[in-house]
Formats: structure tokens, C-alpha cells, sequence
């Protein structure tokens, strides 16, 4: 579970970022196809690319953005924040994240409700990402 408090959380930004990096890196999830009346288990190549994960976090930021820079009011943002579940929910479908990035994104913006819980899933996020890179 990620808690997105790191005052309760004191490895948030460090181990339980790393976890989520290899939890997502190793989610080797199979696709079934049917071929010729049977159906093939195929493991993905690569668990998800970075780029995606660059374009989940660049629309947390540019909310993150719209608060902090912009000065709009958290709330007229929130919405937007909240419409991110349904991208992450599409990107799953088309099979270009895994479970597990899907599980990390929904489970952290339902607990979005203010600027410090947005700031606090902004920098978790990047250091998934950066764990995440260092484990390729």
C-alpha cells in the first residue's frame, strides 16, 4: 500500500518508491491469444517503456503546475487529476502499462484530496522513475 505521507512514511521518496519500481518492472504479465482455435500464454518483452511512464508523470506535473506556478485553485484542478485514472485505465487496456503501474497510479490518486498529497505523488513519481530506470 503506498501512503502518500511522508512524515508516516519515512522511505516514501526512497525504498517504497524502489519497490514499486521493481514491483512494476517485474509484473510479467502474459497476454492470451487465440491462434487457430487454441489459445497462446506470451510474456510481454518489456513490462512497460519508460515513455509511458514519462507521460502519466508530465500530466501529474503540469497539474502540479497549474496549482503551485498557475495559482488555479486546487479544486477547479482536481477533476483533471482524478481523469488521469481513466487514461491509465485506456493505456492498460491497449496493453501498454502493466497491473502493477496501474495498481501504483489508482491507488495514489484516489488518495490525492490537497497540494501537499499532489506534491508528495509528484515526487514519489519521479523517484519511481528513476528507480525504475536504474533497474533496466
Amino acid at each position: 500500500m503506498i501512503e502518500l505521507d511522508y512524515k508516516k512514511d519515512k522511505e516514501l521518496f526512497n525504498k517504497t518508491a524502489q519497490k514499486w519500481a521493481e514491483k512494476i518492472f517485474e509484473d510479467k504479465e502474459y497476454i492470451e491469444k487465440e491462434k487457430r482455435g487454441r489459445v497462446e500464454k506470451n510474456f510481454k518483452k518489456e513490462p512497460i517503456k519508460t515513455t509511458q511512464m514519462r507521460k502519466f508523470y508530465e500530466q501529474i506535473l503540469e497539474r502540479y503546475n497549474e496549482v503551485k506556478i498557475e495559482k488555479k485553485a486546487f479544486d477547479d484542478v482536481l477533476p483533471f487529476i482524478k481523469m488521469i485514472n481513466s487514461k491509465v485505465e485506456y493505456a492498460y487496456s491497449r496493453e501498454l502499462v502493466n497491473k502493477s503501474f496501474r495498481k501504483m497510479m489508482t491507488t495514489s490518486i484516489e488518495q490525492i484530496e490537497d497540494e501537499t498529497k499532489l506534491e508528495n505523488f509528484k515526487l514519489f513519481f519521479e523517484a519511481v522513475i528513476g528507480f525504475y530506470k536504474g533497474s533496466k
